[in-house]
């Protein structure tokens, strides 16, 4: 599984095709797979826009050379000019509300044997608590759902739980069991036990992560009270892609443990050795890639011990322009590209 997420990874970030020769035959790139499940908001119920968050992170990562290593999955289909599969079902709770909703969770081993992923993206419970039905025990609920999940990931996988945004009961005609008040509340109550859930089963070693999409809209960014507007879309889907670019950057080629130390003479780098370990290669992309994204503030490695300030005639500005940016990624790519063709 190792080596799979690496060859994903390795194709993405080149935004190149890999293949391996074996047996004199070649073998098609090993892909990520990354399943966004949960309910309407999964879906992009509202069509503003089709495929709601989805279409955001699609499109970040084919611009940023990903996509070419990632397949999404599930039953579900839908979304503008992107990769359309998904498990966003609209209207379904955590598990089944009798004579109301029907649940994921009831079906949810069958999901995960039919479409295996590497990746998880979960946010549900939305509409456990628009039909108001037994919120005490919703996290109960959730995590025997999160079980059959992480029991079905492979070594590598990874859930990333997902906190549910606020709603609003002045706005919303989905339901009208609450004040405005009492339902920030209940979702407040909701996400404390999604916390707890991400906490017992990281103590107990499982592959899981908390993600927090409460954080990132409010109830501005919401169209009908419920759902996202486009504007919410494109934040959720500018989070999931720096949550996915985490995850890759985590599973590659792992940065050495102990840097190469500048001396004082402090050799003449080659253009786009971003490590100053005499290689330009994809660990390179990688550390430039998280540093343009916002995911790290280190220009250099950890600990190599050149200042940060230094930017214009490094290694890192390829076109020699006194800007870090997005052209000299592509530079770099096509550098490492050239070298490896």
């Amino acid at each position: 599984m190792k080596k799979k997420i690496t060859a994903a990874l390795t194709a993405a970030a080149m935004g190149i095709g890999m293949c391996a020769a074996v047996s004199g035959h070649a073998e098609e790139p090993k892909k990520l797979r990354v399943m966004p499940l949960g309910d309407s908001i999964t879906d992009g119920f509202t069509g503003q826009p089709i495929g709601g968050y989805r279409l955001t992170l699609w499109h970040l990562l084919e611009e940023n050379g990903y996509a070419d290593g990632i397949d999404m999955v599930g039953p579900q289909w839908g979304g503008d000019g992107i990769d359309p599969n998904h498990a966003g079902y609209s209207g379904y709770a955590i598990a089944d509300i009798p004579n109301q909703r029907m649940g994921i969770y009831n079906f949810s081993e069958w999901l995960m044997q039919e479409y295996p992923a590497d990746v998880v993206l979960l946010q549900i419970g939305t509409n456990d608590i628009i039909s108001n039905y037994e919120r005490d025990t919703m996290g109960e609920r959730l995590e025997l759902l999160v079980d059959v999940v992480l029991n079905a990931l492979p070594e590598d996988g990874l859930l990333y739980l997902s906190t549910i945004p606020y709603m609003d009961a002045d706005v919303t005609t989905y339901t009208d069991a609450y004040t405005a008040e009492e339902m920030d509340q209940a979702v407040d109550d909701y996400n404390a036990q999604v916390r707890a859930i991400a906490e017992k089963k990281k103590a107990e070693g499982k592959p899981i992560a908390l993600v927090d999409i409460n954080a990132v809209l409010t109830k501005d960014d919401l169209l009908d009270g419920v759902h996202p507007s486009a504007q919410g879309y494109e934040k959720m889907g500018k989070y999931w892609y720096g949550k996915l670019v985490e995850y890759l950057s985590r599973t590659g080629p792992v940065p050495p443990s102990e840097p190469e130390q500048p001396t004082d003479e402090r050799f003449d780098a080659e253009p786009g050795d971003v490590y100053f370990d005499r290689n330009v290669d994809l660990l390179d992309i990688i550390q430039m890639q998280k540093y343009l994204h916002g995911l790290t503030n280190t220009i250099y490695a950890p600990d190599t011990g050149f200042p940060t300030d230094l930017i214009t005639n490094t290694p890192w500005d390829l076109n020699n322009d006194g800007v870090l940016d997005i052209f000299d990624l592509g530079l770099l790519k096509r550098r490492v590209f050239q070298k490896n063709a």
